[in-house]
């Protein structure tokens, strides 16, 4: 009986092994089956995600742009002008690369910046939200073409869609190579832009009463002051659209040889204006922590300084700038007048920072000490003894010793060029390069 019970039971306990042992092989060939199965899905989606078709393809958007057609620039600018003279046409229809443009110097030359370094081209893949895959392919890249401001970059931008072949300029920089008579005036507009985008940031006021232009040439003429900085100079200002309403404007200076560089940004549309960076900061610190300032007056006070009224009419009667005789020599100095950032930055300029400078000034130009002197212009800077070559001089008197800033006006083409140390200064601290 005893020996039954053993047997039953050494039997059963066979049958439980060999059942777990099923059991478990069962099991591990389940897992590793699932786990061959989750390993393949996982190589199929990384490889539909990394088969993006437009992925990698920077030079074919490059050469998209680089081999883009548009009209000839002698061809649409004789169009528009000859649809506003009524003339007719003598320019021959052409298309024209834009790799020819830019072998022609066509940006240099129609933005009057021969000063720019072309740099090299680049592209970027633009992605969407979805992230750029297989099943979500982005064919859009950015092209740029950059050029050297001396420390500053600027560029034309274009989008380009490599499945369409689209080509659309993101910026004003790059739409200027592509006018045609439905786009003509706006993009010329458009172009102005810069100034207008400088005059608002210099004309920027402080509750202590000073502009921004004022401040920097007051900043800077500090700064001269010390021996170590005999040699520090403005650059100017360099304006960058970007997109839509929103800009880009870099000054810069060199101090002790070290080119520095502060970044604003200013949107069109709401006139706001934003210092980026420290030094951008620390220049609209200077201005917010100065004592309160009262504006002195430097215009002739036989001048009405009156845009919307002509020229000639803005002399009180009987002044020598209503006579025919004296057009060029008049011509050349309401120009300079007609610098209002300028003439703004100058006039804070005599004030020195000083709270109550006004009297000074007052009896400055009373005792004949501060004064404007137009003529014509010495056969240093007129060797053809051209009459419409007219030297602008503003004489000033500060800390006892006299001063003065000087521009060369070209009264028929209405150019004006800062002769001396100062006098750049002053005008490239309120005007843009670009």
């Amino acid at each position: 009986m005893n020996r039954n019970l053993i047997i039953g039971a050494l039997i059963f306990a066979g049958l439980l092994v060999i059942g777990l042992g099923g059991f478990l092989v069962y099991t591990l060939a389940t897992r590793s089956n699932a786990n061959q199965l989750s390993a393949v899905e996982q190589i199929n989606a990384r490889k539909a995600i990394a088969r993006d078709p437009f992925a990698g393809r920077e030079q074919d958007a490059i050469n998209i742009v680089r081999n883009y057609k548009v009209l000839k620039p002698e061809y649409i600018d004789g169009l528009m002008e000859s649809k506003k003279s009524g003339k007719p046409l003598e320019v021959e229809f052409g298309l024209v690369t834009i790799d020819s443009l830019v072998e022609q110097q066509f940006l240099e030359k129609r933005f009057n910046m021969e000063f720019l370094t072309k740099g090299e081209w680049r592209a970027l893949h633009l992605d969407t939200d979805l992230g750029s895959t297989k099943q979500n392919p982005e064919s859009q890249y950015e092209v740029y073409l950059d050029y050297h401001d001396e420390a500053v970059v600027v560029a034309p931008v274009w989008i380009v869609d490599l499945e369409t072949g689209e080509v659309v300029p993101r910026n004003d920089m790059a739409s200027v190579f592509d006018r045609n008579s439905f786009n003509y005036d706006e993009i010329e507009e458009n172009l102005k832009r810069p100034g207008y985008v400088v005059r608002a940031i210099t004309s920027h006021k402080f509750d202590t009463g000073i502009d921004l232009g004022g401040v920097f040439l007051l900043y800077f003429l500090q700064l001269t002051s010390e021996q170590k900085h005999a040699d520090d100079q403005i650059i100017g200002w360099t304006v960058i659209h970007e997109f839509q309403d929103e800009f880009s404007a870099y000054f810069q200076w060199k101090e002790m040889n070290e080119t520095r560089v502060a970044k604003f940004r200013f949107n069109w549309a709401t006139k706001s204006l934003e210092p980026k960076g420290l030094l951008a900061i620390d220049l609209m610190r200077i201005g917010e922590n100065m004592d309160p300032v009262t504006p002195v007056d430097i215009y002739p006070k036989e001048y009405t300084n009156d845009l919307h009224i002509p020229r000639t009419e803005r002399w009180i009667k009987g002044h020598g700038c209503r006579n025919k005789e004296n057009h060029e020599l008049c011509t050349a100095f309401v120009k300079v007048l007609e610098q209002q950032e300028f003439i703004s930055a100058m006039a804070w300029l005599l004030t020195n920072g000083e709270p109550n400078a006004t009297r000074r000034v007052e009896q400055c130009k009373t005792d004949r000490k501060c004064f404007w002197w137009p003529r014509k212009a010495s056969a240093e800077h007129n060797p053809q003894d051209r009459d419409d070559l007219i030297e602008i001089s503003y004489t000033y008197e500060m800390n006892k010793r006299e001063q003065s800033v000087s521009f060369l006006v070209d009264s028929k083409t209405e150019t004006v060029t800062p002769l001396d140390k100062l006098s750049q200064w002053a005008y490239w601290s309120v005007t843009p390069r670009t």
